[in-house]
């Protein structure tokens, strides 16, 4: 294998890791940085699917580690702390019981992917299309940033 495929490759993975830590900018960046929308709009998916499946399976897994933890913990009968609500909290609770996983899915391009599929996986999990919805979301995303980015750089 030459050195130039290597670099490719690592320079796609990287793109995938940008895309999954920093969605809304990556498309822009890599249209910026010379690479043609098809290359961007597959880039950006395949970072933000493999993103989803990873931190949707790892924020369900400890979620429900928590709950049974939390069970077995609360057999002890400590003592009650008292819940403390945030008007943040509230306002994410009036968010979810009024757009639901439609909500999410129309915010999910302007918050990071990892935040997105454990937000889907803490509230959505009871639907087991959720992942294959944030999935389709990001690529709509991804599309849409790719055009736009184009745009603004042919003029």
């Amino acid at each position: 294998m030459g050195e130039g495929l290597i670099s490719d490759i690592v320079a796609y993975l990287g793109w995938m890791l940008m895309s999954i830590l920093k969605f809304l900018l990556t498309p822009s960046l890599m249209i910026l940085a010379g690479y043609n929308w098809m290359e961007v709009m597959v880039t950006c998916s395949l970072g933000a699917t493999i993103g989803i499946l990873l931190f949707y399976k790892a924020g369900k897994s400890i979620f429900t580690w928590w709950k049974s933890e939390k069970a077995s913990f609360l057999n002890i009968k400590p003592p009650k702390k008292k819940r403390f609500v945030t008007k943040r909290k509230r306002q994410f609770i009036q968010f979810k019981k009024k757009y639901g996983l439609l909500g999410l899915m129309l915010i999910s391009g302007l918050i990071s992917v990892p935040i997105t599929a454990v937000l889907g996986a803490k509230y959505f999990s009871h639907n087991r299309y959720t992942p294959l919805y944030l999935i389709v979301t990001f690529f709509v995303w991804g599309t849409i940033g790719a055009f736009l980015s184009w745009r603004v750089k042919s003029g």
